[in-house]
């Protein structure tokens, strides 16, 4: 099962862009939190581009230059109060590994997390295959995503703040990768580009 997960997850990460970053930055909208050492080394896994109009969805994106092992990492909403909700985190499964310069989607609010890569996602672009979670994210209310260590210790906290983005647009960084968060075309499983 290890190897199968590792093969597709491998296939999907080959088949998504790895476009140089879009020119020009904007720190408008930058609200993610400090990065917090979790389970050994810091990760270079950051949350890279959310939705939360229409389809519900997380990007991640690997800005190092090795391999990261996302085995038991997830990606989880917060409660009212902002802190993670641990109960609902969308993990991968064990052997999940993305490569330097890649991307992984979660796929949220969805009646079927699943364990392992799903061929059900995006209605419209974006990889062949992606994760479930059962959590959704609010776009009327906004709130802070989640990026957790097997501990449950937070690497990453990004906040989606109230209508970020309008209907067919996403909140990602700009330029990709390593930007503050701001308007974005939809570029699930690619390079972050603006409106």
């Amino acid at each position: 099962m290890r190897i199968a997960t590792t093969l597709l997850l491998t296939a999907l990460l080959a088949a998504c862009s790895t476009a140089p970053p879009a020119d020009g930055g904007s720190d408008a909208g930058d609200a993610t939190a400090d990065r917090v050492l979790a389970d050994g080394p810091p990760t270079a896994v950051t949350i890279n581009e959310i939705r939360a109009t229409d389809e519900d969805w997380i990007e991640l994106f690997n800005t190092g230059s090795t391999a990261v092992d996302l085995g038991n990492w997830g990606v989880t909403d917060s409660e009212a109060d902002g802190a993670p909700r641990l109960t609902n985190v969308a993990r991968f499964p064990a052997g999940t590994t993305v490569q330097p310069g890649q991307y992984v989607v979660v796929l949220v609010d969805q009646s079927d997390a699943g364990a392992g890569p799903q061929m059900r996602c995006l209605s419209d672009g974006g990889p062949m295959t992606c994760f479930h979670g059962t959590f959704g994210i609010s776009a009327t209310r906004g709130e802070n995503v989640h990026l957790v260590a097997p501990s449950d210790l937070v690497s990453e906290t990004v906040n989606y703040p109230m209508s970020a983005a309008a209907a067919g647009e996403s909140w990602g960084r700009i330029p990709n990768g390593t930007g503050a968060f701001a308007r974005n075309r939809l570029t699930p499983g690619a390079a972050n580009l603006p409106p």
